[in-house]
């Protein structure tokens, strides 16, 4: 049984992490490598007592969420970010915006609960895009 769920040391419970939270660092390890890397390379450098299958369960769900590549036919498959953190977060928000039927009032009130400054911020981002923007959603992460 992992760490994790085993409890820590002397019987005491091991914190549990928060959804993403091990997501988030295995993106931010993919982040550190030059060229991509083993799943047994992250998990040197992920410690924490993690196993093997675990560090490989992290990476299959990225993939799936195209927020990693793999690359390998055979042994070793090596792994590399397609997207950061908040590539990540980006790619959540955008999912969850195509399971509504109404884009236009969950965009509304998305904005609505918007700091000033994140207001702001977001009118710069768009003005940034151009005229020539399409506005049609990408299938691409941005890195």
């Amino acid at each position: 049984m992992d760490a994790e769920r085993a409890g820590g040391e002397g019987g005491t419970p091991a914190r549990r992490r928060g959804q993403g939270e091990l997501e988030a660092q295995v993106l931010s390890v993919l982040g550190e490598a030059s060229e991509p890397v083993t799943a047994a390379w992250v998990q040197e450098r992920l410690g924490a007592g993690l196993s093997y299958s675990t560090v490989i369960t992290i990476l299959t769900r990225l993939h799936a969420k195209q927020a990693v590549t793999r690359t390998g036919r055979g042994r070793p498959v090596l792994w590399e970010p397609v997207a950061n953190e908040a590539g990540l977060a980006a790619l959540r928000m955008r999912r969850l915006l195509d399971k509504q039927s109404d884009r236009d009032a969950v965009l509304s009130s998305f904005v609505s609960v918007l700091s000033s400054h994140d207001e702001d911020l977001l009118r710069s981002l768009l003005a940034e895009s151009g005229p020539d923007d399409t506005g049609a959603p990408s299938d691409r992460p941005e890195r």
